[in-house]
């Protein structure tokens, strides 16, 4: 393991190396056998010339043996004879030219056998596919490892959002390209400019609200993945409503809603949310202009409230 927990990484740095004694021990046999194809494939044609040699001098032995048979200065059996030795020259070479050929083979299979070696052992030098940050590591030396199992992660600090959501009402508002500020959590004093990459297509049908993913100019320097943060987008609310402390706000398995009081009772009632401005935020619908809203800590349905305890 060449890397730890937040350290940064360049892309094609090697993280780790898996235990290749065996593929090496293999790879090492596979060269040896490389080497040997190729002295096989350069004796084997070493011997073809040779071999090239002694057939063109039988097949000149030969001729001169036949002009002076024509002349009758030599016997048949000893033309015969030059005959016979310059067609076993010539077989020897027809053989010797197979014989490369198969030596030839043996040494690109030899050769592949290397490369196929090669790429498994390259293979177990784990590298970063990116520039990054190693976020987490789940693996130490030792451990055994199956494929897909997951050794580390590394996030690009560029390629990272921030996730938000908005009620549907202000989908009309909202625009990529738009800037808006990020306050985090772990440093609610200080805020960072921000801009709309993407505006989700999909309403979720229990909370009627859409994704929004912005771009930071600039990473805090605690940056998280996963961490929360207040987004604010300045935007024209089409026309005036109401607006409430977003502390009042009060979720039922899943939905949003608000308590309100009723002749002298307390009631959740199911509301749809608009625009946010600070610790303030829209009430599109399920409020009427003078309904009590009540705080929702320690409420349940039809709670006795009086008009001193909902004058909040």
């Amino acid at each position: 393991m060449n890397v730890d927990q937040n350290d940064e990484v360049k892309s094609g740095q090697v993280l780790a190396t898996l235990n290749a004694t065996d593929l090496q021990f293999q790879l090492a046999a596979a060269v040896a056998n490389d080497r040997a194809a190729a002295e096989m494939v350069h004796e084997s044609e070493l011997e073809r010339d040779r071999l090239a040699i002694a057939a063109a001098t039988a097949k000149a032995d030969l001729e001169r043996r036949r002009t002076l048979l024509d002349r009758k200065s030599i016997s048949q059996s000893d033309f015969d004879l030059a005959e016979s030795t310059q067609k076993q020259a010539q077989a020897e070479l027809a053989r010797a030219v197979v014989t490369i050929e198969r030596a030839k083979a043996q040494s690109a299979k030899a050769s592949a056998e290397v490369e196929q070696l090669r790429s498994r052992v390259a293979e177990t030098s784990i590298r970063s596919p990116v520039d990054g940050v190693v976020v987490s590591r789940s693996r130490t030396v030792g451990d055994l490892l199956s494929p897909g199992v997951e050794l580390m992660q590394i996030v690009d600090p560029k390629s990272l959002l921030v996730f938000a959501r908005f009620d549907e009402s202000a989908m009309a508002s909202l625009h990529p390209g738009q800037t808006a500020k990020v306050t985090f959590s772990s440093n609610p004093l200080r805020s960072y400019a921000a801009s709309i990459v993407r505006i989700g297509r999909q309403v979720d049908q229990e909370t009627r609200e859409f994704t929004v993913d912005l771009r930071l100019d600039q990473l805090p320097s605690t940056w998280a993945v996963g961490q929360r943060a207040n987004v604010v987008i300045q935007a024209q609310s089409p026309a005036p409503g109401i607006a409430i402390p977003q502390h009042f706000l009060a979720r039922d398995q899943g939905r949003v809603g608000l308590w309100v009081a009723r002749n002298g009772r307390a009631y959740w009632a199911p509301v749809a949310l608009g625009y946010s401005s600070g610790t303030d935020i829209e009430i599109t619908r399920g409020l009427d202009v003078g309904d009590v809203v009540l705080n929702p800590i320690g409420r349940f349905q039809y709670q006795a409230v009086s008009a001193r305890a909902t004058a909040q």
